[in-house]
Formats: C-alpha cells, sequence, structure tokens
C-alpha cells in the first residue's frame, strides 16, 4: 500500500479543512461588526470544531493518528487576515481599542460581512469538506466509517441550508 492508499492521508484532508474553518470563522468572528454575522461565524466555527473532535474521536478509536495536511484551503483568509480603519487607513493585525494614528474607536477597524458573503463562503469551504469526505469514506471501514459517512450528511445539511440562505440573501 502506498501513502496516499493508507486511510490518513484523506483523513487528514478532511481535518485540515475542518480546523482551517474553525480558524477562519473564528478569526472573521473576531473582526465582524454586525452582530447577527458574529453569530452566524460563531455557529460555523462550531459546527466545524464538533465535526474535527467526531473526526480525531472516531480515527483514535480506530487506532489512526491523523495530522491535518492536504488541499489548499477553501477559506479566504486573506479577508480576515488584517483590520484597517476605515477614519486613516491604519492597517493592524488586530483591532485596537483605538486606532493608534488617529484614535478612532475601536469599531472603526471591524469589518462588513454581507450575509450573501458568509454563505457563500459556507457553501465553497462546505463543498470542499464534502468532498474530501466522500473521498476518505472508501479507505475506511466500521466506525470510522460510519462517523465519515455521519459528517458528510451533516455537510449535505449545512450545504443545502447555505444554498437556501444564499438564494435568500441575493436579490
Amino acid at each position: 500500500m502506498t501513502a496516499d492508499e493508507l486511510p490518513e492521508a484523506p483523513l487528514a484532508a478532511v481535518l485540515k479543512l475542518e480546523r482551517d474553518g474553525v480558524a477562519f470563522f473564528r478569526r472573521a468572528n473576531a473582526v465582524a461588526a454586525d452582530p447577527r454575522v458574529r453569530e452566524l461565524f460563531e455557529r460555523l466555527a462550531r459546527s466545524r470544531e464538533e465535526s474535527a473532535r467526531l473526526l480525531e474521536v472516531a480515527a483514535s478509536k480506530a487506532g489512526i493518528h491523523i495530522t491535518p495536511k492536504g488541499r489548499a484551503t477553501p477559506y479566504p483568509f486573506e479577508a480576515v487576515a488584517k483590520v484597517e480603519c476605515y477614519a486613516c487607513g491604519y492597517v493592524a493585525d488586530e483591532i485596537p481599542a483605538s486606532c493608534p494614528q488617529c484614535g478612532a474607536a475601536r469599531y472603526a477597524f471591524e469589518k462588513e460581512f454581507t450575509k450573501a458573503a458568509v454563505w457563500g463562503t459556507a457553501l465553497s469551504s462546505g463543498s470542499a469538506v464534502a468532498q474530501a469526505v466522500e473521498d476518505a469514506i472508501p479507505r475506511a471501514d466500521g466506525d470510522l466509517r460510519l462517523a465519515l459517512e455521519d459528517l458528510l450528511q451533516r455537510e449535505r445539511a449545512l450545504l443545502r441550508e447555505a444554498e437556501g440562505e444564499l438564494a435568500a440573501a441575493r436579490p
């Protein structure tokens, strides 16, 4: 069996996508201006975190140690990596209490995200996760396979929700 035929390779790709999702949605939550959008980002982060935990537990029970690695991330980290003061243009890694350049309040650094942008990210990332899980299922058996099938069902439900919300958010 080659390294690519072992169950660890596709599982590592799924785990990477899940962990990247947690990191992205938590960062987006931290910089978002709208409390409703922050709540949505946190919900998506918790979903990815729970999926990663379920995968890790199932793999551990199967005696498989997985380290996240694999395909490129579908998450737009560049959109949340830096924050910029809308009053003066000062750029920072984190939101300061006030702008060190012009004194503007913290909220001058918060980012506006449309619901369409949030659900679009959920849809594109969810599609990537679903594909990675589908790729992993044939190489798994027993409880690990059941866990992956459960993950796939959860992902498909999230995709359906994202598609519906995205359709409703677009004019």
